[in-house]
């Protein structure tokens, strides 16, 4: 049975995205008479980026095919030791189908909420759910749909690009020998341009998580803000209120120490002419 934060982390990651920061800032509430140390928890989670919001939708409403996902990496790391290569190619054509379909749904479910599928936030989904087949915790976390940013394919992933590259083909019958053609000269500004491009795109993807990440972090100042400042409005609140319950004590206290000196005042009083009246009786 999953515990409290894990039921409420659960349910605020699968809420539409622009629902996330006001639902917890409500649940936050809700526990932090009983529960300060659950609140402060709850008021720590991070709101999605576009990307992990819609692979976090992505593993809800697609779970088996995000398994598969998982799957294929314990597949692709046991051909690897084998060294299989005919068995990495095609488990790698299937990884690259399953993660396009992947990203399909994220398409479709961007469309259904009304959120831009940026070029972006396309290849950061695609880049999580690479690092999904590549490392285990990450499928783990992919699984749990509660990302808060895109993951990205770790060093590790590199055994898998090497296998593919060192892994032996079979050779064809070789073909009749022909007049080779004449190879096209190969345009050096071409490929300085295609570099570029390449570097532009990763400074874009770059400036994006940058960007999602500045956001986050200023709705949950600004609602850390919120929260302090409803704290110091409260402890005003009890310090008004406990101020004016010592002022009307101060005053009972001073009513009380005056009946206490006219009680005493009448007592001696009242002894006094009893005392007299002995007096006076022993006299006659």
């Amino acid at each position: 049975m999953p515990s409290r934060f894990d039921a409420i982390a659960d349910e605020l990651y699968a809420l539409p995205r622009d629902e996330f920061t006001s639902a917890r800032t409500e649940r936050a509430k809700q526990v932090k008479a009983r529960r300060p140390d659950l609140a402060k928890r709850i008021a720590r989670l991070r709101k999605p980026t576009v990307s992990a919001w819609l692979v976090n939708q992505v593993g809800r409403r697609h779970a088996s095919e995000v398994e598969q996902l998982a799957d294929l990496g314990g597949q692709l790391r046991s051909a690897h030791q084998k060294l299989a290569g005919d068995e990495l190619r095609s488990l790698s054509r299937e990884r690259n189908e399953l993660i396009r379909r992947l990203s399909g749904f994220a398409g479709t479910i961007a469309a259904e909420a009304g959120v831009t599928y940026s070029d972006s936030a396309e290849r950061q989904v695609e880049a999580t759910f690479e690092a999904a087949v590549s490392d285990p915790d990450a499928a783990a976390e992919v699984r749990a749909g509660r990302l808060s940013g895109a993951l990205t394919p770790s060093s590790s992933e590199d055994w898998l690009a090497s296998a593919l590259a060192a892994s032996p083909r079979k050779r064809a019958p070789a073909p009749k020998k022909e007049p080779a053609p004449k190879k096209a000269r190969e345009d050096p500004d071409a490929k300085r341009r295609q570099a570029a491009l390449e570097e532009a795109r990763e400074k874009a993807d770059a400036a994006a998580s940058a960007r999602d990440e500045a956001h986050n972090t200023v709705e949950e100042l600004t609602t850390r803000a919120d929260e302090a400042g409803q704290t110091v409005a409260d402890l005003r609140a009890r310090l008004d209120e406990a101020v004016r319950d010592e002022r009307a004590a101060r005053k009972e206290l001073f009513a009380a120490r005056k009946a206490v000196t006219s009680a005493e005042k009448t007592a001696n009083e009242a002894r006094r002419r009893l005392s007299e009246m002995e007096s006076f009786g022993r006299k006659r």
